[in-house]
């Protein structure tokens, strides 16, 4: 550690350096930069409002946070069990309280067990939280105690923000208690249209209301009626995700939220219900949401058309009036694809985050944007994930597309890819791959390698290798490949490809010595999950291993996988100084929306 007594850090105004750790992450801030010189070091240890996100660090970056972070000086605090972190929510429990967490506005629990949860909640009602999240695995269960306990500490809380991926049925409590009259913003997984109404009846200054998952029938596919007329509620923002919902049972819920501004609708539906059409959606804005300004849609037909009855100018004319292309400019794009023999439509930008990306060869597509705008609306902007056959989606003849290289890729913002190789040529070249996505902005990558013998496959190697070479950000890769009794080369070969900013590997293997071996040859791992249909047969192997070579290690079994949040190596030199880059380390905390 230095004195800044002779540099420029010296300079520099202690307020400067308060706001620069705003967009620090934690263990940069606390493994780094507090050592950079002395001054840094005291202003790091006196700071009082830290922002602690645990969701990808390492086993040992943990631990040693723990021992120097004080909770009293935590403002929001991200906790995930999830398989880069197994057992985290645990550990942390162990050694801290949650009441220690004096000045906690901010709580965000990932993939929390009923035991956790529990411990949790009955200190939580200590804290003077705005915004809290709590997300659990698709097939847990709470019991009847945790769900009273959960609602009635959100009955009595002062929150803003809450996020909830358990079904609003099961929170007791709402059933006869108001929300909070705090709360602005509410998120939930899962709804039915009685939970809806029951929202509705409670929310007096919510102003957004977004529910991924829509069940608008009862279990008889019945609809839920009301016993009471509900009165119109101010909502601001409105958004429904992957529901099945006809046109007169939406027109029903949105009827009583005549103040919306933004409406986004995810929805699956059939050619024989007008929701798709045009003309009925300008009528309802119109009469029921005059002050709407912002209007998103994606809808899956699920109904199968020929091409001999295709005429998607009937899809797409009710949208080409004034209202639409004048009033509002809102443009729509409607797809036929080949293989599915479906229809989409959807609004552009394009709302819905995972995208199934279709070449033209596969689709026929109709848009109203007008040629002149192409320029001015980023159609991609919301789509963060997608996925490709790297043989088909990307046909050769379009290796000469329009675009020249400089030019933007479609895809500019994705955070996730997923990539097929069935071993068929020609490879999808670079070039093309280059005007379709930007392969800097990926972060999490999955590549299902759907051939034999990989380590013998001299081209698709090579190729490989230039796509993770372009991919120069990803932190989480996913590898399944088809295991024979040549898979240890073929294994070997695909480690010597994995990036060094790879932190988190999931891989599918086929015996013990595959999984040493890829612990040995990528040492920089922070978690891996060994996928095999025999895991059971190693877990006990790979558990001693560990145990002798990478300490401190937390392994959790799953469905024919084994997690493991990994420890330091034993042969890791403990006394060297441990640094890393501050640069590009920067980043924005977004708020909850």
């Amino acid at each position: 550690m230095s004195c800044c007594s002779s540099s420029p850090f010296d300079r520099l105004p202690a307020e400067l350096i308060y706001h620069l750790l705003e967009y620090l992450d934690i263990s940069t801030i606390f493994i780094s930069f507090r050592h950079v010189c002395k001054r840094f070091y005291t202003i790091v240890n006196s700071h009082d409002r830290y922002h602690v996100d645990m969701r990808l660090i390492s086993k040992s970056d943990f631990d040693h946070l723990c021992r120097l972070v004080s909770p009293a000086n935590v403002l929001s605090l991200i906790l995930s069990d999830d398989l880069n972190t197994p057992f985290q929510i645990q550990t942390f429990l162990s050694r801290f309280a949650l009441q220690q967490c004096s000045q906690l506005h901010s709580l965000t629990l990932i993939k929390i067990n009923e035991s956790n949860l529990f411990t949790l909640l009955v200190h939580l009602s200590k804290c003077t939280l705005k915004s809290l999240t709590i997300e659990c695995f698709a097939w847990d269960t709470f019991s009847h105690t945790v769900r009273s306990l959960l609602s009635s500490l959100i009955a009595k809380s002062k929150l803003e923000y809450l996020h909830l991926n358990i079904s609003y049925r099961d929170l007791d409590t709402f059933a006869c208690s108001p929300l909070p009259t705090t709360l602005k913003c509410l998120h939930l997984e899962h709804c039915t249209f009685q939970e809806y109404c029951m929202i509705l009846r409670h929310s007096i200054n919510l102003q957004k209301l977004s529910l991924t998952k829509c069940l608008m029938s009862n279990l008889d596919g019945s609809m839920y009626q009301p016993t009471d007329d509900i009165c119109p509620v101010h909502f601001r923002t409105l958004s429904f995700g992957a529901c099945f919902i006809r046109m007169k049972e939406l027109c029903l819920l949105l009827s009583c939220t005549p103040s919306v501004e933004y409406l986004k609708v995810i929805i699956w539906t059939d050619s024989c219900d007008s929701v798709i059409n045009g003309n009925e959606w300008e009528k309802f804005i119109k009469n029921k949401l005059v002050n709407l300004q912002r209007f998103e849609f994606f809808f899956d037909d699920l109904t199968q058309v020929t091409t001999d009855s295709l005429d998607l100018q009937t899809y797409v004319k009710p949208f080409e009036t004034p209202f639409w292309l004048e009033k509002h400019r809102w443009y729509v794009t409607c797809d036929y694809v080949k293989s599915l023999a479906g229809i989409r439509l959807y609004s552009l930008p394009i709302c819905n985050q995972m995208f199934m990306f279709y070449t033209n060869s596969s689709k026929i597509s109709l848009s109203t944007l007008p040629a002149s705008e192409k320029d001015q609306v980023e159609v991609t902007q919301y789509v963060n994930n997608i996925s490709l056959n790297l043989n088909e989606t990307l046909e050769h003849g379009e290796d000469n597309a329009s675009k020249k290289p400089s030019e933007s890729a479609l895809f500019r913002r994705l955070e996730c890819l997923s990539v097929n190789f069935d071993g068929r040529h020609p490879y999808t070249s670079l070039s093309s791959l280059r005007t379709l996505i930007d392969l800097s902005s990926v972060v999490r990558l999955t590549i299902q390698l759907l051939v034999h013998n990989f380590a013998q496959n001299s081209s698709l190697s090579d190729y490989l290798s230039a796509i993770l070479r372009e991919a120069s950000n990803i932190h989480t890769l996913k590898l399944t490949y088809i295991h024979s009794e040549e898979s240890l080369h073929s294994t070997q070969s695909l480690c010597s490809l994995i990036p060094h900013t790879v932190q988190h590997l999931q891989i599918s293997i086929n015996n013990f010595k595959e999984m040493k071996m890829i612990l040995e040859q990528v040492p920089q791992l922070f978690s891996v999950t060994f996928y095999s249909l025999d895991i059971s047969n190693y877990c006990e192997d790979i558990e001693q291993w560990l145990k002798m070579k990478r300490s401190k290690s937390l392994c959790r079994h799953g469905l024919r996988c084994i997690q493991i949040w990994l420890g330091n190596c034993h042969d890791q030199d403990q006394s060297r100084p441990r640094t890393r880059r501050l640069f590009g380390r920067f980043h924005r905390r977004s708020p909850p929306s």
